[in-house]
């Protein structure tokens, strides 16, 4: 199994496109070169793909794909993107050049699941869903142990180089389908914090609120019990989830805008609204950016998050194009629309859009290039939506490695993708929206067991001792994963 498939992968809340030729081609390019690179470590190709150079690979054959021929059959690059990375066969050098443990990263983007909530019986549809982008691997006797809460710790805060994160919900109607409720959150929040020895804060949470199904007002009422409990981070919607089909949208004064209204007045300072990538049985209506943008003008002390910035996969992201009906065009017109300067109160996170494009380079230097030119260098935030796409680990390691050309610079505009901007998006920015102090909070995680396990974790996967954390599986019980981090492999010292 690959750690970075190319084409369409699904997050659990959207159906993939069905891997094309292209996509077909480059899998089976990446296994050639994976083949030779893993001859050449003198390792197996198992242990090779489980290592950076691995990833590497993968980041060397979409360079290779996004070439095209030029005159005579000659193979030339397309401008947009490409990664620079060391020859895959030299793992060492992969470890050193992708991954930054040392670094400061903040996932506004992750979910899990309670399997044992009552969503399992009634919302079968979000089951479904979940179901379906489960790993051919996952071999638990119930198969959403594969993404449940001890999964989701082990993948974020064990298999990666994450140092913060923000925990999320997808659409549901209240906390009888929600595959994980507020209250369920509070519960990993506090298991973060007991496996970490009680430090600094390493996880943030949202609440998503359904102001359109049943009673408006209790709604509300809901809204205010949360904030008080003083464990959020911030409300979510989904303009376009509704009963029946039917959407909403944030400036309707009868839904919207009592509910930023009540927001603002419980003191919750960010807000956050999905907006593109089309789910199921959305009203692609109310889908669209352009009402979350309206009310940022309403509510100037408040900031605004637009997870997926508005990409939707059925558009080419290329450049912008003033007239386009969907995607993140659509969102800069909104912005220009209503006066939003780069740098305001408008945010928005790379939470699947990243994955979904990081095989086209050049996508992806058009969609980063036009979100950092437009909503601004200090409002893109790094979301990964892991833990359905497993540890978010080979995406940081791929967008460390990505560069926007030279030429896509000059025509367009676009920021290079400097070292210190890289680390506003990877952290940062998300640090400075939710007010943490990034070398406080690093201070104070720095000993903390969950950090020295992290660590050994990532040294002992790097030498083979350890099998890939790559992919949404790991330990499916607390047990089980309290075991994993006493174990002697790990050198884990037990609270």
């Amino acid at each position: 199994m690959l750690p970075l498939p190319p084409g369409s992968v699904s997050n659990g809340e959207f159906l993939p496109a069905a891997p094309s030729a292209r996509d077909r081609d480059v899998y089976a390019a990446t296994l050639r070169v994976s083949d030779d690179a893993a001859r050449r470590a003198g390792i197996d190709r198992r242990q090779f793909l489980q290592s950076a150079g691995g990833v590497a690979a993968a980041l060397v054959v979409f360079n290779l794909a996004a070439c095209s021929s030029g005159p005579g059959g000659a193979r030339v690059r397309l401008p947009g993107g490409s990664y620079r990375v060391p020859a895959p066969s030299d793992v060492a050098a992969c470890e050193q050049a992708l991954a930054d443990p040392s670094g400061f990263v903040f996932d506004v983007h992750t979910h899990h699941v309670i399997p044992s909530d009552p969503w399992v019986q009634n919302a079968p549809e979000t089951v479904q869903l979940v179901l379906g982008m489960l790993p051919p691997d996952c071999m638990a006797a119930d198969p959403l142990e594969c993404v449940n809460r001890a999964s989701y710790l082990h993948d974020v805060f064990l298999a990666s180089d994450t140092t913060v994160a923000l925990l999320s919900d997808v659409p549901n109607s209240g906390p009888g389908d929600a595959p994980i409720p507020f209250s369920d959150a509070v519960g990993t929040q506090n298991q973060v914090r007991e496996l970490g020895g009680g430090g600094a804060t390493r996880l943030l949470l949202h609440n998503v609120i359904a102001p359109n199904f049943g009673d408006l007002d209790a709604r509300l009422d809901d809204m205010t019990v949360q904030a008080l409990t003083g464990h959020l981070a911030g409300f979510k919607v989904y303009t376009a989830w509704g009963p029946n089909g039917q959407g909403y949208s944030l400036e309707d004064p009868s839904i919207g805008l009592p509910v930023i209204q009540r927001a603002h007045d419980d003191g919750a300072r960010v807000f956050t609204a999905h907006k593109g990538l089309p789910l199921m049985r959305f009203d692609v209506a109310h889908n669209g950016p352009e009402d979350i943008v309206a009310v940022s003008r309403q509510f100037r002390d408040m900031n605004f998050v637009i997870f997926h910035g508005a990409w939707d996969p059925n558009h080419q992201e290329g450049p912008y194009d003033p007239n386009a009906t969907l995607g993140i065009d659509t969102l800069l017109r909104s912005l220009d629309a209503h006066r939003v300067p780069p740098d305001d109160n408008v945010w928005v996170d790379l939470g699947t859009v990243w994955r979904q494009l990081l095989s086209d380079p050049d996508q992806a230097a058009h969609a980063l290039g036009k979100l950092l030119t437009r909503v601004g260098q200090h409002r893109v935030l790094w979301g990964t939506d892991a833990v359905w796409y497993g540890s978010p680990q080979p995406q940081l390691m791929a967008f460390r490695a990505f560069q926007i050309s030279a030429e896509y610079q000059e025509r367009f505009g676009y920021p290079a993708l400097s070292d210190e901007l890289k680390a506003n998006i990877l952290g940062l920015n998300a640090a400075r929206l939710f007010k943490l102090d990034p070398n406080a909070t690093r201070c104070a995680l720095a000993a903390d067991p969950l950090t020295n396990a992290q660590a050994q974790a990532a040294h002992l996967r790097a030498e083979g001792a350890l099998p890939s954390a790559w992919r949404p599986h790991g330990p499916t019980t607390r047990r089980e994963l309290l075991r994993w981090l006493r174990s002697p492999t790990t050198h884990w010292t037990p609270l």
